[in-house]
């Protein structure tokens, strides 16, 4: 009974101690966030990064947002086969085997990334059906395989060769295997159910039965085991109802831990070690238990019934991945996750659950007595104080009720006494001695009391002088304490040298002594205790170094001497003198804005509230470490009211909000400086996941898996396609930032949240992109970019080969046009020049025509002056009758008319010799070629030729010739005969011959 009683209290003495240990938060991976089933039997992580977790229900990929499941796929024996997954490894080619209850083993090849089942495949048809219990490859990469009921398996890949070992043919006394590991000097170990492990012996091929021989030991009887190799040089084996044992290799020596030594159960389902060298044990039924092999020691951390705690009991396995993650797998539980690197605050709110509560949810103020009490004001429930070791809150007795419940402000003064300032109940004084409350409260028709019930801020000044700032009555200096005297300093709108306003918001003494008042809409002051005037500093548009905003809501003044204007919707401000200030706002990193306080602890970093979260900036380098308060699990949603900071004298930051209290340990901050790792996750052509090799339409995208190619080969008819990636950083993934861009395409880096990690791209133009990410871990620590070029072929009419023949074709028929044109254009002109030349021989025989018609006319002229010859002749006659006949008188001077006129005449007889030359020369030399045929023609014959040739009449030709028609007509007879001419032929037409 005794030894009972003192197992109870050590177990609780050890419980109770853990509590103090690191892993008192786990974040929870379960149903709700994707797994397929709650029962996690084995985990692994993978070189790249990914968690892989094997349920009752699937294999799960997990990328710190989402799980990927793979699962029996149907009658297909290709693909992956299975529900149940007991064991997974990853080999030292990167391939992934994975052993399920029912299908045996599926394989995952590092270079399709594509799971198949190998139950048909040889050597491993053996295997078809069985339970697949455990994996293993050794350091001669041969990979061993355990079975429940089929004994162990041993894969040589080079010989692609397979050797079993079970109860028949070797030293096993059971087929049971859950177990197989190879220690330090290259034996491999084997655990069975029953009794007793076995190792294989050095260049042989039997397995040597180890036992433990100490009393009233269980020698590993168990029907499961499991082994794991410590940094120290040990091998550890854990089982299912014997506890855990410890085996030196170097001595063989056997040490046997069980509850009675502090296990919280002794069915030990997985061990994992941590960065400090403690065992961590995943237990069946007791939790996690955490062994420090030096001493012995074993603290245990089990089930919660509050958010953050073991969700179970039932641990099945364990996983440290390589930023000292904790990841257990557990019965119905999901997986339980202790992020190593993430910062904890511890929070109080009132939940009206249980004693010892906030008495109001909503915190306005803080202070820290010089005796070390906390007291807490709040917004309803009055002062409360609290204890940091029972962590537990107390309300003030004799508190005022009414508006008194709403405590403003609290400021412990030099004498202290403990000043409360309230909401619409002016200011009370306490006497912690005596739990009593003296008021002091706002009379209008007393210009000596308070300005206002509304008091907002207190400070002292070095002389003990109490200074209260009120929300709408300005400043108060108190003047006499028993008689409540007090001197008020308003804002006057015609004195520039008054309060900017006496919305008063905040009053800061710095180390001169100077007077600090910030407002709430119209900036701050700096007040002259002597004088009572004020110098007023406002954001001025134009000025860069004028105050960011008006709006001011603390002010603070760090250990270096620079002070600190916090505003609600400017940011941060450095006073750097003259009247400048320097800013940061979000755009230089601080977390919000909304400035509520400040705060420094003792390595000199500040922290900022604010209505998002809270930011530690580091002023030196400029490095800012923010904590949203707003999405985060781990942080309860808190929305910081102004002025509630302070730092405890144990260094501990106390923050109100309007949902509890807030503690920040900065030693127990933590900042992971480790580059994180970027992947690419998923890739899609029209929302559709592409998978590797080729796809329905025989095009191939993915020629090896996503995580390791650095092309990608699209169509242009994918024109909607998407990119995934994820930061494996898994402390806080949220927190993730990214940053993106596609060269060819965006101008600048894209920027996007931890939820914003799927990029889609519409209508690119055909053409080689590279894709370039990066991303953070939640602490801002970029990783190096991760990239991927992106090849959209054209459609063949944009293909090179597909212009080339284009053009081409385009030179042959450009040619061949331009031949036709030329062919044509020569046509064209041949037929320009043909009618050019027509039109000069029809201008040519105008011409002609109009000289010839000119000759005839002159020869008609001539033939003209031969016939009026004739008629000269006969009128010559008749005056010679008449002279013959006249008077003598007259005969003389008509004789000599006559003379001159037969003169005259003479002259026109050469008319015949101009008529032959003309008619020749207009005919071709007419008379000579007629001759030449006609020899015997006299002058007469050529005279009736030529007149015929002119196709005159007889009539005319009698005229001409001094003859009758019937003279004509025989002399043409005549002429007929001579010309050897018919009397039918005709005569005219003859004669155009010559």
């Amino acid at each position: 009974m005794l030894r009972s009683l003192i197992f109870l209290l050590l177990v609780g003495f050890l419980q109770t101690a853990f509590q103090q240990s690191n892993f008192e938060q786990f974040d929870y991976l379960t149903i709700t966030e994707g797994l397929p089933h709650n029962t996690v039997f084995c985990l692994t992580q993978d070189k790249q990064g990914f968690i892989w977790a094997g349920t009752k229900d699937g294999l799960v990929r997990f990328d710190g947002y989402e799980c990927r499941v793979f699962r029996q796929s149907g009658s297909g024996r290709s693909s992956f086969q299975g529900k149940s997954v007991h064991a997974i490894l990853e080999d030292s080619q990167g391939n992934l085997w994975v052993g399920t209850q029912t299908e045996g083993l599926n394989l995952r090849e590092a270079n399709t990334g594509e799971f198949r089942n190998l139950s048909t495949q040889p050597p491993f048809q053996a295997l078809a059906g069985k339970w697949i219990k455990c994996l293993f490859e050794d350091n001669k990469r041969r990979i061993w395989i355990g079975t429940i009921g089929a004994g162990v398996w041993c894969y040589e890949p080079k010989s692609k060769k397979i050797t079993h070992f079970d109860k028949q043919n070797s030293t096993f006394k059971f087929d049971e295997v859950s177990a197989i590991t190879q220690d330090e000097n290259g034996r491999i170990w084997v655990g069975t159910s029953g009794k007793g492990i076995f190792h294989l012996e050095e260049g042989s091929q039997k397995f040597r039965h180890i036992h433990s021989t100490k009393a009233e030991d269980t020698d590993f009887e168990s029907f499961g085991k499991l082994f794991f190799n410590d940094k120290q040089g040990s091998l550890w084996v854990g089982t299912q109802g014997s506890g855990l044992y410890q085996i030196v290799l170097a001595t063989q020596q056997i040490r046997h831990f069980t509850m009675q030594n502090g296990l919280t159960s002794n069915n030990i389902m997985g061990i994992a070690q941590s960065a400090k060298g403690e065992l961590l044990l995943a237990t069946d039924g007791g939790g996690l238990n955490i062994l420090t092999p030096k001493t012995g020691r074993i603290m245990a951390v089990q089930y919660g019934k509050t958010q953050g705690k073991l969700n179970t009991n039932a641990l099945l396995n364990i996983l440290v991945d390589r930023d000292a993650n904790v990841w257990i797998g557990t019965f119905n539980g999901g997986i339980n996750v202790y992020k190593a690197h993430k910062t904890r605050f511890e929070t109080f709110t009132q939940t009206g659950s249980k004693k010892g509560e906030l008495s109001h949810r909503s915190v306005l103020s803080i202070c820290e007595a010089k005796n070390g009490q906390i007291y807490i004001g709040t917004d309803g429930g009055g002062l409360n104080r609290f204890d940091n070791r029972l962590k537990t809150f107390s309300p003030i007795p004799n508190q005022p009720v009414g508006y008194g419940s709403v405590v403003k402000t609290i400021f412990e003064d030099s004498r202290q006494r403990l000043w409360l300032g309230y909401f619409e109940n002016g200011l009370s004084y306490f006497e912690p001695k005596t739990q009593r409350f003296k008021h002091f409260r706002f009379n209008p028709a007393d210009r000596t009391t308070i300005g206002g019930n509304n008091v907002w801020t207190m400070t002292e000044d070095r002389s003990g002088q109490l200074w209260v700032g009120v929300l709408g009555g300005g400043l108060a200096r108190l003047d006499d304490i028993e008689q409540g005297k007090f001197t008020r300093f308003n804002h006057y709108p015609k004195d520039p040298h008054s309060l900017s306003s006496d919305d008063v918001m905040v009053i800061f003494v710095d180390k001169n002594d100077q007077i600090w008042v910030g407002t709430d809409t119209k900036g701050l002051n700096i007040f002259d205790k002597k004088t009572g005037k004020c110098q007023r500093f406002q954001h001025e548009i134009m000025n860069p170094y004028s105050l960011s905003a008006n709006d001011i809501r603390c002010i603070f003044q760090d250990s270096k001497g620079r002070l600190w204007v916090g505003t609600e919707s400017g940011g941060l401000n450095l006073w750097l003198g003259n009247g400048q200030f320097r800013h940061f706002t979000e755009q230089q990193g601080l977390i919000s804005n909304a400035v509520m306080g400040i705060v420094e602890d003792k390595e000199g970093y500040l922290w900022v509230s604010t209505f998002r979260g809270v930011s530690r900036f580091q002023v030196g380098s400029n490095q800012w470490l923010n904590f949203d308060f707003t999405k985060n699990s781990y942080l309860n949603s808190n929305q910081f009211n102004q002025t509630t900071g302070i730092r405890s004298a144990e260094g501990v930051i106390y923050l109100g909000g309007i949902n509890g209290l807030t503690l920040i340990r900065p030693e127990e901050v933590r900042y992971l400086k480790k580059e994180p790792i970027v992947v690419f996750t998923d890739v899609k052509v029209f929302n559709q996941s592409i998978s590797v090799g080729k796809l329905s339409d025989g095009r191939t995208i993915l020629e090896k898996p996503l995580e390791q190619v650095s092309e990608i080969h699209l169509s242009y008819d994918d024109n909607v396609f998407s990119l995934e990636f994820a930061s494996l950083d898994f402390t806080d993934p949220l927190k993730n930032q990214y940053a993106f861009q596609l060269v060819g395409f965006d101008r600048d880096w894209r920027i996007a949240s931890g939820e914003q990690r799927l990029v889609t791209y519409t209508n690119l133009a055909p053409d080689t992109y590279l894709f370039r990410v990066k991303g953070t871990n939640n602490n801002g620590v970029w990783s190096k970019e991760k990239m991927l070029k992106i090849v959209i072929a054209p459609p063949f009419w944009q293909t090179w080969w597909f212009k080339l023949v284009m053009g081409l074709l385009t030179l042959a028929l450009a040619r061949l046009i331009l031949q036709i044109y030329t062919s044509r254009r020569e046509m064209a002109l041949k037929q320009k020049v043909l009618e050019s030349e027509q039109a000069i021989l029809h201008l040519q025989n105008e011409k002609l025509e109009t000289e010839i018609q000119s000759k005839n006319t002159e020869l008609m002229s001539k033939a003209v002056q031969m016939a009026h010859k004739n008629e000269i002749l006969i009128s010559i006659l008749e005056q010679l009758e008449e002279v013959r006949t006249g008077e003598e008188g007259e005969k003389l001077k008509r004789l000599k008319g006559l003379k001159k006129t037969i003169e005259t005449e003479i002259e026109g007889e050469r008319s015949w010799e101009q008529f032959t030359l003309y008619f020749d020369e207009v005919n071709q030399n007419f008379t000579s070629e007629l001759l030449k045929k006609h020899p015997s023609l006299t002058q007469n014959d050529l005279r009736m030729c030529a007149l015929t040739r002119l196709n005159m009449t007889n009539k005319e030709l009698a005229a001409i010739l001094n003859i009758s028609v019937t003279g004509v007509e025989k002399s043409r007879y005549r002429l007929k005969k001579r010309l050897d001419l018919t009397p039918k032929d005709d005569l005219a037409a003859y004669l155009r011959g010559f």
